[in-house]
C-alpha cells in the first residue's frame, strides 16, 4: 500500500499524466468557445445605406449617419439637382440634335449644289459648242461638202439632247435643294413650337403675331415666329407686360379721386362739443395750417 501511495504522489506518474489531459481538454473546448464568439463578432452588421444623386455621380452614405430632418432636406437637395441635371442633358441632347440635323442639312445642300453648278457649267459648255456649230451655213456646206454638213447637222442634234439633259439635271438639283430646305423649315418649325409649348404655358400664337404686327414687324415675318423661339418668348412676355402695366393704369384710373372734407374751424368761446380732425384725416393744406399754428403760438410763448 505504500509503495502505491508513494508513486501516485511522485512526478510523471499516471495521476499526473491524466490530470495534463484532463487539461489540456480544457483548454481546447476554451478554444473552441473562444474561436466561435471570434466567427459571431467577425461577421459584419448589414447596415442600411442611402443613395444620394448629384448629377451624373452619386453617393452611398449609412442611413444612421444622417439625422432624419438632415436626410430628407439633403434628399429633397439632391433630388432637384438631379432634375436640373436630367433637364439640362435633354435640353443638350436637343440640341446636339438640331446641330447634327443642320449639318446633314448643309451637307446635302451642299452636294447638290455642287452637282447643280457640275451640270451647269457642263450644259453651258454644250450650249456654247451648239452657238458655235449653228453659225455655219448648212445649206451652203452640203452643195460643196455634204459629208461635212451631215455630220454637223447630226452633231448639232447630239448638243441639242445633251443641253436638254442638262437643263433638266439642274431643274431636278434645284427641286431636291428646294425639298431639302422646306423639310428643314418644317423641322424647325415644330422644334420651335416644341420648345415654346415647354417654357411658355398657354401662349397663344395669334395674340403674339398682332402684337409683333402692332409693333412694326410686317405680318409675313411675324407668322415665321416657331423658327425664332427665342425672339416669341420675349414677345409673348412683352405683351404680358404690356397688358399688366395697362390694366394696372385703368384701375388707378378708375378709382375715385377722395374729396377733402371741409375744414372743422374751432368756435372761440365756450365749448359746443364740436370735433377736430385728427392729424391724418387732414388735407395738405389743413395739416399746413395745423402745423402753422403750433409754430405761431409756440413762439408767442
Amino acid at each position: 500500500m505504500s509503495g502505491t501511495t508513494d508513486a501516485a504522489g511522485q512526478p510523471g506518474t499516471v495521476d499526473e499524466g491524466l490530470r495534463d489531459a484532463a487539461a489540456i481538454a480544457g483548454g481546447m473546448q476554451d478554444d473552441g468557445a473562444e474561436g466561435a464568439d471570434e466567427q459571431d463578432e467577425a461577421e459584419p452588421e448589414e447596415i442600411e445605406e442611402i443613395e444620394l444623386s448629384f448629377g451624373a455621380k452619386t453617393l452611398k452614405v449609412a442611413k444612421s449617419a444622417i439625422p432624419d430632418e438632415v436626410r430628407a432636406e439633403l434628399e429633397d437637395f439632391t433630388k432637384n439637382i438631379q432634375g436640373d441635371y436630367t433637364r439640362k442633358t435633354q435640353e443638350i441632347a436637343e440640341q446636339r440634335k438640331e446641330f447634327e440635323a443642320q449639318r446633314d442639312l448643309y451637307g446635302k445642300l451642299q452636294s447638290l449644289g455642287g452637282e447643280a453648278r457640275k451640270a451647269f457649267y457642263a450644259g453651258e459648255a454644250i450650249a456654247n459648242e451648239l452657238a458655235q456649230l449653228q453659225q455655219i451655213d448648212l445649206r451652203a456646206l452640203r452643195q460643196s461638202n455634204p459629208d461635212q454638213a451631215r455630220w454637223i447637222s447630226d452633231e448639232i442634234a447630239v448638243k441639242r439632247s445633251d443641253l436638254i439633259n442638262h437643263v433638266n439635271a439642274v431643274s431636278q438639283y434645284e427641286t431636291a435643294i428646294t425639298a431639302e430646305e422646306q423639310r428643314a423649315v418644317a423641322s424647325l418649325e415644330e422644334s420651335g413650337r416644341a420648345r415654346i409649348a415647354k417654357t411658355v404655358k398657354s401662349f397663344d400664337a395669334d395674340a403674339v403675331i398682332a402684337y409683333a404686327v402692332k409693333a412694326g414687324v410686317s405680318e409675313q415675318d411675324a407668322k415665321k415666329w416657331p423658327l425664332n423661339p427665342i425672339t416669341a418668348e420675349f414677345a409673348w412676355k412683352a405683351m404680358q407686360y404690356d397688358k399688366l402695366h395697362a390694366s394696372t393704369k385703368a384701375a388707378i384710373a378708375a378709382k375715385p379721386n377722395s374729396t377733402p372734407s371741409a375744414p372743422v374751424r374751432s368756435i372761440s368761446g365756450k365749448s359746443t362739443g364740436s370735433t377736430v380732425k385728427a392729424p391724418e384725416q387732414m388735407s395738405d393744406d389743413e395739416y399746413y395750417r395745423w402745423e402753422m399754428s403750433k409754430t405761431v403760438k409756440a413762439m408767442r410763448r
